[in-house]
């Protein structure tokens, strides 16, 4: 091997090593109460994801799968959650959830992947646009400790996932950006994209948006405008196919059953509030050193707007996102004039995910051309003022952890179950009474479908739940006298209920539950999901798909590996 290529291996081990070493630290150090008490966390989403990869777990080890019907988690209920919410991830994460003993194990191990896969995700984005190692580091820092990454830990909001995601996603745009230099792959575009839909479907929406001027701005630089049109449509020919899963499944489901929204929140509520510095850099607030950062590099940019027009670019559309993520945008009038969209969208702050990345690389590429002008001193002291900002941050988000750690010791007490070696206690005593997808029979407000779920409850312990082969769910119950009866399950349009042997066609309840009428003595009912042939050829099209990606992935990596 020539010098020349192992200072080129070394190269490339030190642009992995130095995020990976940096992302674990951050995490030690937010973790650290966690690690240190052992005081798993049951926040705002945990019950519902976990419940969610529970579900996948016990296919995996069972060996008997349903695409659809959820027979395990969600209250053993058969609702539909996971083939539109991540599906492909959801088995990921069961399959991880093989290898953890406890959920405090798993909320530990999946906190640690959330870290490296943003710094290495914003480190290499840093790189891309050629930042020095340090300038990046500081970058990656400053990504983690801001925002959605950082709130994971208060929340287990999966919109978390979601924000990881996008550093790999501003690669493409760049390389889209960049494309009069070098045509970009498609075939890195098209899987980038589809790994986004497989994890966070709504970050999806992001990421198309946050692409969009790459891909305008890439359009106008291009000599061969043609090809690109091309290339792109190409990228979201192979997004179809590795996505095929996600969209049948929506196709499938939403004309056929009306499905409950996600619960309403108000959207002024939910923005970021910039009248007011917070206590932290999570879901609402922002600190005042992160926000007076914003404000330098916005003046810094709106001065020297001709020295790079990558700077100049980056900032421009992470001001926008930032904006709208804000509450000086017209929220209330959008709320008012447009629900739909506020329904969809939930959090304005979600927009985040696309403006700190931007915002955060502008500052970035700003230390680089203050060094390039001014010589190393004048960037080492931005890039020190950066740091500070960084320990800014930790601090306010330790603080905001631990107090919410103390805050969550005084209102639940399930951190035992989530200590304890299997995985049963914990899903058995945590209850899911969030609305998203429950075929409900009418428009009805999500908080009433969580009222209805709530006062179901207690009426579970009345019957008695076991899967069968080939994805089917067994009920039994004993019935003092014949009479109506409202089983714990729900029902879908493609969905099949026998009962005592005979296939029925019930009545169902405002949220979907059938009533049925039960014999005096043993009753049994058999809850399966009939699943077309055209979606089961769409899954196995977006199975083969992945193959072949992993395949082409395999060979390409030994190609560089030899080189």
């Amino acid at each position: 091997m020539k010098n020349s290529d192992i200072k080129k291996y070394k190269s490339k081990v030190i642009d992995y090593l130095i995020p990976i070493i940096l992302s674990l630290v951050i995490a030690t150090i937010l973790i650290w109460t966690i690690l240190s008490t052992r005081s798993g966390l049951t926040l705002d989403d945990t019950a519902f994801h976990f419940h969610r990869f529970y579900d996948t777990n016990q296919q995996i080890k069972n060996h008997n799968f349903s695409y659809f019907q959820m027979n395990y988690g969600m209250g053993e209920s058969g609702r539909i959650v996971n083939a539109l919410y991540g599906p492909f991830f959801a088995y990921i994460m069961g399959f991880l959830l093989l290898f953890c003993s406890s959920w405090l194990r798993f909320q530990v191990v999946i906190t640690y992947l959330i870290f490296l896969v943003g710094g290495l995700g914003v480190y290499h984005l840093s790189r891309k646009v050629k930042m020095t190692r340090t300038v990046s580091s500081v970058i990656t820092a400053l990504f983690l400790t801001t925002g959605y990454i950082a709130y994971w830990l208060r929340s287990n909001a999966f919109n978390s996932w979601g924000a990881v995601l996008i550093p790999f996603v501003l690669i493409q745009g760049i390389n889209l950006l960049n494309n009069y230099k070098k045509r970009f792959s498609w075939i890195s575009l098209g899987v980038v994209m589809a790994i986004v839909a497989q994890v966070h479907l709504l970050s999806t929406f992001f990421s198309i948006l946050a692409l969009i001027p790459f891909f305008i701005y890439g359009l106008i630089l291009s000599e061969n405008k043609r090809q690109m049109w091309f290339d792109v449509f190409k990228a979201v020919v192979l997004f179809v196919v590795l996505t095929a899963n996600v969209w049948g499944a929506f196709l499938l489901l939403y004309p056929t059953n009306q499905m409950a929204s996600p619960i309403d929140f108000s959207p002024v509520l939910t923005s970021v509030n910039l009248s007011l510095a917070g206590t932290s850099t999570m879901w609402t607030s922002i600190t005042e050193v992160t926000l007076l950062l914003f404000i330098v590099q916005i003046i810094y940019v709106a001065f020297n707007f001709k020295s790079s027009r990558i700077n100049t670019f980056v900032t421009l559309e992470g001001l926008v996102f930032f904006y709208l993520s804000s509450n000086l945008f017209p929220w209330q009038f959008v709320k008012d004039n447009f629900p739909a969209v506020t329904g969809y969208l939930q959090f304005p702050n979600r927009f985040t995910v696309v403006a700190y990345p931007l915002l955060f690389v502008g500052v970035g590429l700003t230390i680089t051309e203050l060094i390039k002008k001014h010589g190393k001193k004048l960037g080492l002291l931005a890039s020190g003022l950066a740091i500070v900002i960084v320990l800014f941050n930790v601090r306010a988000d330790f603080n905001e952890i631990n107090n919410n750690i103390s805050y969550n010791k005084g209102i639940t007490n399930s951190s035992r179950e989530m200590q304890e070696k299997g995985l049963e206690a914990y899903i058995n005593k945590i209850d899911i009474n969030t609305p998203d997808y429950l075929p409900v029979q009418k428009k009805i407000k999500s908080a009433d479908v969580t009222g209805m779920l709530m006062n179901m409850a207690p009426q579970r312990k009345n019957f008695s739940k076991k899967v069968l082969s080939g994805g089917r769910l067994e009920i039994k119950w004993n019935g003092k006298t014949a009479k109506s009866t409202t089983l714990p399950v729900f029902i879908y349009h493609q969905s099949e209920l026998t009962v005592n042997g005979k296939k029925v066609n019930p009545k169902l309840n405002k949220i979907g539950m059938p009533i049925v009428k039960s014999k005096q003595g043993q009753n049994t009912a058999i809850l399966s999901f009939k699943t077309p042939t055209w979606f089961t050829i769409l899954l196995y099209i977006s199975i083969l798909g992945w193959v072949v990606m992993l395949i082409y992935g395999v060979f390409r990596l030994v190609k560089i590996v030899k080189k």
